[in-house]
């Protein structure tokens, strides 16, 4: 897959959904599939070296001042974070090293939906089973789990890239939440 690196920042704002476009000063005729993917750069709390979403480019357009804005489906699919070392310009990835995530768990609105989803089917399974101090995984649906241990694993292989992460970041990042045993 085609890859292109941007400024830490710029990446998250991506992940999040506050940006569906970012300015370079060269064209392509690329337009689907894109792995975006945060630049070296050393900025406390950031990712840096970071493969981290699959965006579709759907057009390309050209700035009075010789520049171009590559601009991005709003829908982005998250992946595990892997290391890479992007460029400025194009560059290859194997499509191998892509494991997309089962949602986007750096947008809030997708984040509460996926919580939401595997709460509803605690609730419910708590309901039938009250004196249960521990659910078997072999009672877990196979989505449910996924769901929930893509959130834990997600978080834990984030946390690497970033540089200087924040107490915040990582308290947060550190503590696993579901705890889904492999089946």
């Amino acid at each position: 897959m085609q890859a292109v690196g941007m400024e830490p920042q710029v990446l998250i704002d991506i992940l999040v959904g506050a940006k569906t476009g970012v300015i370079y000063d060269f064209d392509t005729d690329l337009r689907g599939d894109l792995l975006i993917t945060s630049y070296a750069l050393k900025e406390a709390g950031l990712p840096s070296n970071m493969a981290g979403a699959v965006v579709q480019l759907e057009d390309v357009e050209p700035t009075e001042d010789g520049h171009y804005i590559w601009k991005f489906n709003p829908d982005v699919k998250l992946i595990r974070p892997f290391k890479v070392h992007g460029t400025m310009e194009l560059f290859e990835i194997p499509d191998e090293k892509i494991q997309y995530e089962p949602t986007n768990w750096f947008n809030v609105e997708a984040e509460n939906a996926g919580h939401e989803k595997i709460n509803d089917w605690l609730e419910s399974y708590v309901a039938t089973h009250p004196d249960i101090d521990r659910i078997p995984r072999a009672d877990i649906p196979d989505d449910i789990a996924e769901l929930a241990a893509s959130f834990d694993d997600w978080r834990a292989a984030y946390f690497t890239f970033l540089y200087a992460p924040t107490k915040a970041q990582r308290k947060e990042l550190r503590e696993a939440r579901y705890e889904v045993e492999p089946k």
